[in-house]
């Protein structure tokens, strides 16, 4: 059975949704069609980014990544070659700062950042027990 793990969502995401809100309620008292069309936009993206950004680990042996409206991510497991904590601000399929690097054919494929850490990297070195984990992440797995 595929195994869904939400992102983990950090402070400064509530923060952008309640800074979103405000300018919303600020462009509607303006009046400014086109100010409320954007903010209403771009408030509508990041919820959906906050209750559509998640990571499955399939029972096919792929790790798919899901984010929003942005196209879904997939990697075989068995191509991962290591895992790396992160604290990177870049853009990524995650929602908090506290991320995983996941490793592949030498180079960064992509930033997750899964609630239950612990569970998601046992869970991929199951199927993969050859990924190196980095640094410090979580060498206790």
């Amino acid at each position: 059975m595929d195994r869904i793990f939400k992102s983990k969502v950090d402070g400064w995401y509530h923060l952008l949704l309640f800074i979103l809100i405000i300018l919303c309620l600020l462009t509607v008292v303006n009046g400014n069609v086109w100010a409320i069309v954007v903010t209403l936009l771009v408030s509508a993206l990041a919820v959906h980014a906050l209750l559509s950004t998640y990571y499955i680990v399939a029972d096919t042996g792929k790790l798919i990544l899901h984010c929003s409206i942005f196209p879904r991510k997939e990697i075989e497991i068995s191509r991962i070659e290591a895992l790396e904590r992160s604290v990177l601000p870049v853009w990524s399929y995650a929602l908090s700062l506290n991320r995983i690097v996941i490793w592949s054919e030498g180079k960064m494929w992509m930033m997750v950042s899964p609630q239950n850490e612990k569970d998601f990297i046992r869970l991929l070195r199951s199927f993969n027990p050859d990924i190196k984990l980095k640094q410090e992440t979580n060498d206790d797995v």
